[in-house]
Formats: C-alpha cells, structure tokens, sequence
C-alpha cells in the first residue's frame, strides 16, 4: 500500500458485517505481511497501517463479533479510557 496515493473513503464499522470494494482493499490492505520487532508492518511507534488493517477487517467482521476477542472488562476499561466514565445514565444499562 502506498501511503501517498488517494485516500479512498471507508466508512466506520458498524455492529453488523459489511462488504469492502476492490477499492477499499487496494487502499488499505497492505501488499505482504512482514514482522518488524514483534509488530506487524512497522515497529509499535507507527500504529497507522495495523489501525487501517484494523479498520478494513472490523467492517468485514462487524463490532458484534469483533467484541467477542476479548474480555468485556478490557472493553469497558478500553470505552472509559477513550470516551471517559460513562454518564449516570449510561450508567444504569444492563451490563
């Protein structure tokens, strides 16, 4: 994947899986897979290929499944770090 071609439009995941286009695959799936220091692409400090790998399999597997690779306290601990405490509302939803 070259970094410097033109960004084609990929929508965020949704709950449920989505197909990708040929355009979509060529923009973000990367050519080869290599290892470099234990991380995929690129060593840890450049997350954005692994990110748009990421992005382009969590369409093509929906949030739904995706939630299931991993503990739902790690989740939760993940959501509060990014978007902060839930809301007293937000609060009171069934876990």
């Amino acid at each position: 994947m070259d970094l410097n071609e033109t960004r084609v439009y990929l929508p965020p995941p949704d709950l449920e899986p989505r197909p990708i286009t040929m355009d979509q695959y060529h923009a973000y799936a990367p050519e080869k897979f290599e290892l470099l220091d234990g991380y995929l692409f690129l060593p840890g400090q450049y997350p954005e290929l692994r990110r748009e790998l990421l992005r382009l399999l969590l369409i093509n597997v929906g949030l739904q499944e995706a939630v299931k690779l991993a503990p739902e306290a790690g989740w939760r601990e993940a959501l509060e770090r990014v978007y902060g405490s839930p809301s007293p509302a937000s609060s009171r939803l069934p876990h």
